[in-house]
């Protein structure tokens, strides 16, 4: 049973950290990013793969993402009774903050982690990560924040309407 289940089957509410522990996880960023990360170029050897630099970056990408997610969609997410991080942020500050100031204290929070990845992605010293996989967590990290720039990503229509025209208009070449 996943973990969410669980807390809607118990009707108990998770602690900040306890979701962001399984938020990073569930935002499901794994099944994509990890086995791209063996067509970038660089062999990636055991150490590489099981190193805590390894396990950072792809805990700060998805934490991006997730807190970009529930910010994005906390309305909707509301309406249907989920609990997401800005609405477990208000309860556990009592009531006492906002949805903006939730909302406001996650975006501070995702440019800190935002910045955290950058760092590691740029640190050369001491790293076993190979810059190309590197790489491919911070342009990962930003086609998250376009995803979500104005909204839910997922249920955009004009998202929709972009990838539409990616797939389906044909590229103009200028050829005289």
């Amino acid at each position: 049973m996943s973990i969410e289940a669980k807390w809607v089957r118990d009707k108990s509410t998770p602690t900040m950290d306890q979701y962001m522990t399984n938020g990073f996880v569930s935002f499901a960023l794994g099944p994509i990013v990890l086995p791209a990360l063996y067509f970038v170029g660089p062999i990636l050897s055991e150490d590489i793969v099981f190193s805590s630099e390894y396990h950072h970056l792809f805990n700060l990408m998805s934490t991006c993402g997730r807190l970009l997610n529930d910010i994005h969609s906390f309305e909707r997410e509301s309406k249907e009774g989920k609990l997401n991080a800005v609405s477990l942020h208000m309860i556990h500050c009592s009531g006492d903050v906002t949805e903006e100031d939730s909302i406001r204290e996650l975006k501070s929070f995702i440019d800190s982690q935002r910045k955290e990845l950058l760092k590691l992605v740029l640190q050369t010293k001491g790293s076993l990560v190979p810059r190309a996989c590197k790489d491919l967590f911070w342009k990962m990290s930003k086609v998250l924040h376009q995803f979500y720039k104005k909204d839910d990503g997922f249920s955009s229509h004009e998202m929709i309407s972009v990838v539409k025209e990616i797939i389906y208009e044909p590229i103009a070449l200028n050829e005289e």
